[in-house]
């Protein structure tokens, strides 16, 4: 047996349980609607989450994944928590929430048979696959804090603008190059 096929054996198994994983890491009022609203329209966290994780785990799986789809995937995830203001760690608890899966579903089964190297070599693939997320996570939280920048900036030129019509002081040539 080849060592994909340990994964792909409980591959439902491990998706749904690190899905639900994932979806306990949001508020108790969230949570419900993650779990039961699976109309990709009116949830779509809940469905980029679902998409995500398999595309992870199965490059996690060593199953042939091309690296933008890979990457694309980890973005999904870390993207989104960024937006949300978890914080690093949270963030990247996402994948952390994988590794006991595999270590109850497939790490016996494959040391049984033997392979317990080919299943290191997966958990080191998803140690670096979390690498990369940290990495992402950093660049769009960057994003995040300069797009709160530029609003602030904006909120305190219309300030400024504001205050001069009521004092009645003329607008200044520069106001449109704020």
């Amino acid at each position: 047996m080849q060592s994909t096929e340990f994964f792909f054996s409980v591959r439902d198994t491990v998706l749904e349980e690190w899905v639900n994983a994932i979806f306990a890491t949001y508020p108790l009022q969230t949570t419900g609607f993650l779990r039961s609203v699976k109309d990709p329209f009116t949830n779509p966290v809940a469905d980029m989450t679902r998409e995500a994780a398999t595309i992870v785990y199965e490059a996690v799986s060593g199953w042939d994944k091309k690296p933008a789809e890979v990457r694309q995937a980890i973005d999904r995830f870390i993207h989104l928590r960024a937006v949300q203001n978890f914080l690093p760690s949270q963030a990247m608890l996402v994948f952390y929430l994988l590794k006991p899966l595999l270590r109850k579903h497939v790490m016996p089964a494959m040391q049984q048979a033997g392979k317990l190297k080919d299943y290191l070599e997966a958990e080191s693939r998803l140690d670096t696959i979390v690498l990369l997320g940290f990495d992402m996570y950093t660049k769009s939280r960057e994003v995040v804090a300069e797009n709160r920048i530029n609003e602030i900036k904006n909120q305190h030129a219309q300030l400024v603008r504001w205050a001069q019509r009521v004092e009645g002081a003329p607008l200044s040539s520069t106001e449109g190059q704020s």
